[in-house]
């Protein structure tokens, strides 16, 4: 197919300004092309920020890796000494999966990344699926190891939040591989602007939800048990602000294409 002279031809806006009708492959071709290029805009609108407070996203984002970095090397140190048995499993599992890879995930596409900023959009979002897809899957088995187990207690907020990341992920990664290797199929039920909206939406839910139960789970008889008590209180906070850092980026991200979608609306 000729893209300059079919789908993207300016005598084919014409034509559908004047009301005539146009192919179904024609039609959807221009709709996700001028939808694409709306959205751009609005983000591009959206994102000017001053030097200076770039500068400090960016100090921030620096601060966060390195947050994340030292919160993963305690899961897998106190897992490692346990052996990686039963709860500490758990913990490694579901820890790296949504403290470590997931967060990366949600800030592959932030602009003051140093890590990610230097690759192409096309890159960024492959990058993002694929700590996406490990991370959900480690926390998915991190869940299942611990659904098998007896002494599992669904009757606490840590179990009760537990579960509904765990469900999140699943959602997540079915989600994500039926847009990757089926993407016309996602374009048949939502636009392209409103699906990435609501993936941004429950994206963030997730992870809420995913760092919910962590953080409840410093309350828990096996970490009271294993870890320092002096030592719990610098790994909630550690995980407030991972938490907080992680979102800037996405939350920013959201409100653009929230404002794009009123601006749609209206």
């Amino acid at each position: 197919m000729n893209y300059s002279s079919e789908a993207y031809d300016t005598s084919l806006i014409i034509t559908n300004v004047s009301g005539c009708r146009l192919s179904a492959t024609r039609r959807n071709a221009l709709f996700c092309f001028t939808a694409d290029f709306k959205m751009k805009q609005a983000t591009s609108s959206g994102s000017e920020s001053s030097p200076w407070l770039l500068q400090i996203q960016s100090l921030l984002n620096s601060i966060n890796h390195m947050l994340i970095f030292m919160v993963g090397a305690f899961f897998f140190t106190l897992a490692r000494s346990l052996e990686f048995q039963d709860t500490a499993m758990h913990m490694f599992m579901t820890g790296i999966g949504f403290h470590v890879l997931i967060a990366q995930a949600l800030m592959s596409h932030y602009k003051v990344n140093r890590i990610t900023r230097w690759l192409s959009h096309k890159n960024k979002s492959r990058l993002h699926g694929v700590l996406q897809l490990v991370g959900g899957s480690m926390v998915l088995l991190g869940a299942l190891g611990k659904f098998s187990q007896k002494d599992v207690h669904f009757d606490t907020w840590h179990g009760r939040f537990g579960v509904a990341a765990a469900f999140g992920c699943a959602a997540s990664v079915v989600g994500g591989l039926v847009n990757f290797f089926q993407p016309k199929f996602a374009l048949k039920v939502f636009p392209p602007s409103e699906m990435r909206f609501r993936h941004n939406l429950f994206g963030l839910l997730s992870f809420t939800i995913g760092m919910t139960a962590i953080y409840l789970g410093y309350y828990s008889k096996f970490f009271t048990r294993v870890v320092d008590h002096e030592f719990i209180p610098a790994l909630m906070l550690t995980t407030v602000l991972v938490y907080l850092l992680t979102i800037i980026g996405p939350v920013g991200s959201l409100l653009t294409k929230l404002k794009y979608r009123r601006q749609k609306s209206a």
